[in-house]
């Protein structure tokens, strides 16, 4: 079998890093939009609490409006902590190993990531398919607010932190091979 080039090495290196940019980009847009639908729901609260309190007139559909963007927000903001490497972990064995030790454990555990995210996708699939055909809404009267696009949502954000894992296990794998010394994943960045 040929061995492959230095060159050919350095190009699967510069793919590798520019693809994590790309993503970490696109995340970092979608957590901007998470952070401003916030704002949006921070109104809607403001203008619920008020109406309660002022005029003994709540704001219908609030709870519904809020009950679906808290979880639209959640799968927004995913996507960039796994990207900066902020999703929830012990580091009791993890501190305890040299830089390949925690190469394998991330790789175990981007993989299992993988794993959860790419369920979670396939899982909801069949839902928001139903959802979008027959224009899923929550809520009765004063306001109905449409489910399916929430679930669109997500769906596809489950699908997308599948693809930053792999991203991430490619970047430990290009950092194996060239022989770095550096950590695998760039953490809090």
């Amino acid at each position: 079998m040929p061995r492959r080039s230095l060159g050919s090495l350095a190009n699967v290196e510069k793919s590798v890093a520019t693809t994590r940019r790309s993503l970490g980009s696109l995340a970092n847009i979608l957590n901007v939009i998470a952070a401003a639908w916030l704002l949006m729901l921070a109104f809607v609260i403001l203008y619920d609490v008020i109406g309660r309190a002022v005029f003994n007139s709540p704001f219908l559909g609030a709870r519904e409006i809020l009950g679906n963007s808290v979880v639209a927000i959640l799968f927004l903001q995913v996507p960039l902590a796994i990207h900066r490497g902020n999703m929830l972990r012990t580091t009791l064995i993890y501190d305890l190993t040299g830089v390949n030790g925690k190469r394998v454990i991330d790789i175990v555990t981007f993989l299992l990531g993988v794993g959860f995210f790419v369920a979670m996708g396939f899982g909801g699939w069949d839902d928001m398919i139903t959802g979008w055909r027959i224009r899923e809404f929550e809520g009765i009267g004063a306001l109905e607010i449409p489910v399916y696009p929430i679930r669109t949502i997500a769906v596809f954000l489950s699908f997308f932190g599948a693809v930053i894992y792999l991203a991430m296990v490619a970047e430990i794998f290009s950092n194996w091979i060239r022989g770095a010394d550096s950590a695998p994943i760039p953490r809090d960045s």
